[in-house]
């Protein structure tokens, strides 16, 4: 990938923004433009996908950028499935329809493409550069914030914190058992996609979002252990809301292990320690 300098090189923050600008145009132009509900729901959807793209970028960090793209997919989704919605109110002739179905399905799928490609490269991001001068770079095996050589035990800045007395992963033999990962960040602990109400009630959560994250954490925490995705052998998916959640979960696991392959198990449970709606215990091979 060529360099880039600012995200408004970015093809897929382009094509966000084109299709934001269609999205204002219709709401001005349409039928759409008296129902004041979706018509901001809309343009606020279309907005966000750019928003968050070019937040991810200005972060400088790759498994950020991942976390913003992750949003700005879900946003895409969501705003589909508002052009749909618009269809069947008539508020489109079936030509805007189809046209503003397929400007947001392709943006989905180029930004599904892009966090596939982050996902697989070895860069670190702009603002981890010439963290160590002096030193040879960092590599993925030795980004480690704590190692117990003697118990096998791993834990990673990279990945979530743990939330008890366990760490991230732990190896015994060629084998790496990695503790129960869920969906919350990294960088500021938070849930992609979740609204709480004061009580901490769920108002809201994006399965989508979650899942991407999910899946960004268990590869930090392979990485760290010295494995990686095509190393993993068998995975437990927990879901708080199977009905709802499994054709969308399903659909994006398929993106990240259609060419692994790894075994795979699925339960739903009534909760999880804290208000995430998927998580992942991964067993995996290592050198």
């Amino acid at each position: 990938m060529a360099t880039v300098n600012t995200f408004t090189e970015l093809e897929v923050w382009k094509l966000a923004s084109e299709l934001s600008g269609k999205i204002f145009q219709v709401s001005q132009t349409t039928l759409l433009s008296k129902d004041f509900a979706l018509k901001d729901q809309m343009n606020r959807s279309s907005g966000s996908i750019a928003d968050n793209i070019a937040e991810g970028f200005g972060r400088g960090g790759r498994m950020e950028f991942i976390q913003f793209l992750s949003i700005a997919r879900a946003s895409a989704s969501e705003l589909q499935s508002q052009i749909i919605r618009c269809f069947l109110r008539k508020y489109f002739t079936k030509e805007i329809y189809e046209e503003l179905f397929e400007d947001s399905d392709k943006l989905g799928k180029k930004i599904g493409a892009f966090i596939q490609y982050l996902n697989s490269s070895n860069m670190s991001g702009a603002k981890f550069n010439n963290r160590q001068p002096n030193e040879k770079r960092v590599t993925s095996n030795e980004q480690l914030e704590t190692t117990n050589s003697k118990r096998g035990t791993i834990n990673t800045s990279t990945a979530a914190k743990p939330l008890g007395a366990y760490p991230h992963a732990r190896r015994v033999g060629n084998l790496l058992f990695l503790s129960g990962i869920g969906s919350r960040s990294a960088v500021d602990n938070t849930i992609p996609g979740l609204e709480l109400d004061e009580a901490g009630n769920i108002l809201k959560y994006d399965i989508a979002a979650e899942t991407h994250q999910v899946m960004t954490n268990v590869k930090a925490v392979l990485e760290a252990s010295g494995s990686c995705w095509e190393n993993i052998v068998d995975v437990t998916v927990f879901l708080t809301n199977m009905k709802n959640d499994f054709p969308i979960y399903n659909k994006i696991y398929a993106e990240y292990f259609s060419h692994v392959q790894a075994c795979r198990t699925t339960v739903e449970v009534k909760s999880l320690p804290t208000p995430i709606a998927i998580e992942l215990k991964v067993i995996a091979t290592i050198e």
